[in-house]
């Protein structure tokens, strides 16, 4: 599949006149916790000439297409491989802003093409918002808890893991005051000293079922778990306080160079 994925970033540079600095995979697959009929989730960063970004009438900054298992463009709803993407200003200027989906892309460890920027990894490791990270994980439990859960209208192992890997990469944040890593597994097993443990034990088998192809099973309501996830959604007194302000030399430093050297 790697290779046919390199594929598909080959013809996107040349169907769209861009450059793919890097693509990377950025979901259940990345976070080890994927099942057997999960589909890919690649997103990469891409430069255009440089005439493209002196003009009047910019191009859009992200590309979106969907391909099935031959690699053959289709509807999102029919795809395996998912593409999405950011033009590397748009993608720049929420780095610094410290968007969590961007710093996750630099940093994870499944790379189908390209090389990630070691500037930019760098920035995000050393000035990352904790303020930031915390919000957007926090939104990521109460999203997929309001809308999928609480109502037990849709209730699925993954609608739990995904509430439960954003309540715990928040609370990561709080207690290891660090980027969580990628892996929700590694998350689960540094996580004993500020999550139960019988939740953790519980996430781990929902992970072992999930990757038995069962993530879509409807199921019953783990009272103990919504209970966990409400406790945590009533209470911010844990959020962090104060935003950080990183310089932004180096990193426009490096976009610059990335540009006229591409050129």
């Amino acid at each position: 599949m790697k290779q046919k994925i390199k594929q598909i970033c080959k013809n996107i540079e040349k169907e769209n006149k861009v450059k793919i600095l890097f693509a990377v995979e950025n979901g259940s697959r990345a976070w080890r916790m994927s099942s057997k009929d999960s589909d890919y989730d690649v997103r990469f960063v891409y430069i255009r000439k440089i005439e493209d970004y002196i003009t009047i009438n910019k191009p859009r900054e992200v590309i979106q297409v969907a391909f099935d298992k031959l690699g053959k463009k289709c509807s999102a709803e029919n795809s395996l491989i998912d593409v999405s993407d950011f033009d590397i200003f748009k993608y720049i200027k929420l780095l610094s802003d410290s968007n969590p989906t961007t710093i996750e892309w630099i940093i994870i460890d499944i790379i189908y093409y390209g090389k990630q920027n070691k500037a930019f990894r760098e920035f995000a490791l050393k000035n990352f918002s904790h303020i930031s990270l915390y919000h957007h994980y926090k939104s990521m439990c109460r999203n997929n808890y309001l809308k999928y859960l609480k109502d037990g209208s849709d209730v699925t192992y993954k609608r739990y893991l995904y509430a439960f890997r954003g309540l715990i990469n928040a609370k990561w944040v709080v207690n290891k005051k660090t980027i969580p890593p990628i892996s929700f597994l590694e998350v689960l097993e540094k996580s004993k000293e500020f999550i139960d443990k019988e939740i953790l034990e519980k996430l781990k088998d929902i992970i072992k079922l999930k990757s038995k192809g069962k993530e879509k099973e409807i199921i019953q309501n783990i009272v103990k778990m919504d209970k966990y996830i409400e406790n945590f959604l009533k209470n911010d007194n844990e959020a962090p306080k104060y935003k950080s302000y990183a310089t932004l030399n180096k990193l426009d430093k490096e976009l610059k160079k990335i540009i006229l050297k591409k050129h």
